[in-house]
């Protein structure tokens, strides 16, 4: 039985627009200047607090704990709903979990907005998991968050396969042996994922049926 762990943003869902007028939003709260379109870029796929802490040049905890306060207040109200499922994932994920494969969602976004997300986009009933980060922050190491998470399911790990758009979800699956699936239609550039060292870098949703069951 083969378990395949999905990012969310950039993988199954085009949520960039949301995610960048929520962060300029906390930025024009604090004072800060908006952010430019490579400054955002960068914002798509690591931490949030990662992301603040590069746009406000600051380490400082309790600044960078006001920017993610701001920017969850904007998100949750407006920003949470800008949002697409990605042309094919729909009919992907169906036939995927009609074919007995366990699907899961690996994403660095805190778990309550990840669920909220799948239930309202009609995904949630095709996944056998959601796990996403704590709102303090903890389990944002994608990484590390797959290592406790294959321990709970059989082994060979060779089974497991990770599916994501950024050089991130490729270390993760990679520092635990799993196959690991770039997709180039997310949030990274081309020369992230063919640096990246993935298995397989697939163009179109449909290729990864090639993969796994056809």
């Amino acid at each position: 039985m083969k378990t395949l762990f999905f990012d969310l943003d950039g993988t199954l869902l085009d949520s960039q627009r949301g995610i960048a007028e929520s962060i300029q939003s906390a930025l024009s709260g604090l004072g800060y200047p908006q952010a430019g379109p490579e400054q955002l870029q960068r914002c798509f796929g690591p931490p949030i607090r990662d992301s603040f802490a590069r746009l406000m040049h600051s380490t400082e905890k309790a600044l960078i704990e006001d920017a993610v306060r701001l920017f969850r207040q904007h998100y949750l109200q407006q920003g949470i709903r800008n949002y697409q499922v990605y042309p094919g994932i729909r009919d992907l994920l169906q036939q995927l979990a009609d074919a007995g494969l366990r699907l899961r969602v690996l994403t660095v976004k805190p778990l309550p907005q990840a669920e909220w997300l799948l239930e309202d986009a009609q995904l949630a009933k095709l996944f056998e998991g959601v796990h996403g980060s704590e709102l303090n922050g903890a389990k944002s190491d994608k990484t590390e968050h797959l290592g406790e998470l294959i321990k709970e399911h059989p082994r060979p790990y060779s089974r497991h396969w990770m599916i994501g758009d950024r050089a991130s979800d490729i270390r993760a699956a990679r520092a635990h042996g799993l196959n690991s699936v770039a997709v180039s239609w997310g949030y990274g550039e081309a020369g992230e994922l063919h640096s990246s060292d993935c298995d397989y870098l697939i163009n179109e949703p449909s290729a990864l049926l090639d993969l796994l069951i056809r």
